[in-house]
């Protein structure tokens, strides 16, 4: 039900930053995803987030997900940039 995937457009239900849009980045186990937006939210210090609290969407940030798997560092200009494509 709750299967969201790293690099994927999540949207938060609950909470003070309700209606945000981010990206996972990182899970936590099956109940926690770490999701960042690149400005407010930075890579270096990504939100954990119930993903209850979370809907994802259909979108999915190709690159980012080509740069985890590599193992290399994502920017939060990525994120940004990826974050911005995937909402219009």
């Amino acid at each position: 039900m709750h299967n969201l995937q790293v690099g994927q457009l999540v949207r938060s239900v609950a909470g003070r930053d309700l209606g945000k849009h981010y990206l996972v980045i990182g899970t936590d186990g099956d109940r926690y995803v770490w999701v960042a937006d690149g400005k407010y939210r930075r890579v270096e210090k990504p939100k954990r987030k119930n993903v209850k609290h979370l809907v994802g969407q259909d979108q999915v940030a190709k690159e980012v997900v080509n740069r985890l798997r590599k193992g290399e560092k994502i920017t939060n200009s990525l994120v940004r940039k990826a974050l911005s494509d995937l909402i219009e």
